[in-house]
């Protein structure tokens, strides 16, 4: 019932069908299927699926960026080592998918022994960056279409880690249960907190759930489209223009706070492509007809870009090559928690 009344949690297949409807008729009218495969042309399918984030990240200025690695299926864990030396990159490390998306397969490593375990069984190519821990998280989505000079920031999401306070009575588990924002994915904080969900918290003891920014696990996405200025737009329009080829998409950042972030002080975390979203809509108070409207604004958006990316010269991807590459996708997805 909790599912039912708060849309931020339904499926994505549900929320996204107003964007079918309006994609097919977009299609139509582009005289192409993936006519979005041509808003980022340094990113494959626009940035859509199977495009690769540690190549993306060497397009993004060095300053902006974490230290990162790449690492293939054949390195051993002791040439990953060698890597992470060589790149003076020392533990907390997250780790994730080179083509992952919503935070599958993104883990923390905190030490050796999360390290081992994460590299065992691999079958896909990893990124391992060093972990910024800095406390401001945002998603920046912003795009600039071909004809125009300036770029602009359409969503701002904040995002807020839920933690459970200690009572000095209840276990971890009673305590994930009984928060608002965990308990409808309890079984995923179940696995990772497996060896401690039944000692209970001393009273005031703050425990953070979540680490990783995705809503579906917990994450209170608020909107901060209220800190949308020309300075913001400025600083952010200066980073894309410097990444030949990107013209719509999210970057997730973090900072150290608000005036760092003003004056560009801030790492960038990830850069998404057309399959990135404006998260604003999944603010807790965001109706639900304002939120598909905002997110059909965007595609149309992306349709606008694309077609005129199309018209200087930028291919369509071809139907039957995107069809294969989900179902690749979707079969390496399955391999994730």
């Amino acid at each position: 019932m909790q599912r039912l009344v708060r849309w931020e949690f339904w499926p994505w297949q549900v929320v996204y069908l107003p964007v079918a409807i309006l994609w097919f008729f977009l299609a139509l009218k582009a005289r192409g299927w993936v006519f979005f495969s041509a808003a980022n042309p340094c990113m494959k399918f626009g940035g859509l699926i199977a495009y690769s984030k540690v190549e993306m990240g060497t397009l993004v200025p060095e300053n902006y960026l974490p230290r990162t690695i790449s690492v293939s299926i054949s390195d051993t864990i002791t040439e990953v080592e060698t890597q992470l030396n060589e790149a003076d990159m020392s533990f907390p490390l997250i780790i994730k998918p080179d083509m992952g998306e919503r935070g599958k397969g993104v883990k923390i490593l905190r030490n050796s022994s999360d390290f081992s375990r994460a590299l065992e069984n691999r079958k896909e190519q990893l990124m391992i960056q060093t972990y910024v821990d800095l406390p401001i998280e945002m998603g920046i989505m912003y795009s600039r279409h071909p004809s125009e000079v300036n770029g602009k920031i359409t969503s701002i999401v904040i995002k807020e880690f839920p933690f459970v306070v200690g009572d000095g009575k209840s276990t971890l588990s009673q305590l994930i249960l009984s928060n608002l924002r965990t308990r409808l994915s309890y079984k995923v904080h179940f696995r990772r907190f497996a060896d401690r969900l039944h000692t209970v918290p001393s009273i005031g003891e703050e425990i953070r759930i979540v680490t990783i920014g995705n809503h579906m696990l917990g994450t209170t996405f608020n909107n901060g489209n209220h800190l949308i200025s020309l300075e913001l737009e400025g600083a952010f329009d200066s980073l894309a223009k410097q990444i030949p080829g990107f013209f719509i998409g999210r970057f997730d950042i973090r900072a150290s706070s608000m005036a760092a972030l003003l004056k560009g002080n801030f790492k960038v975390i990830e850069v998404n492509g057309v399959n990135s979203e404006p998260c604003h809509i999944y603010d807790p108070g965001m109706g639900l007809v304002s939120g598909i409207s905002d997110l059909l604004t965007h595609w149309k958006r992306i349709y606008q870009i694309s077609i005129a990316n199309h018209q200087n010269g930028v291919e369509y991807s071809s139907f039957s090559e995107i069809r294969s590459e989900i179902k690749r996708h979707n079969r390496e997805s399955a391999k994730h928690d």
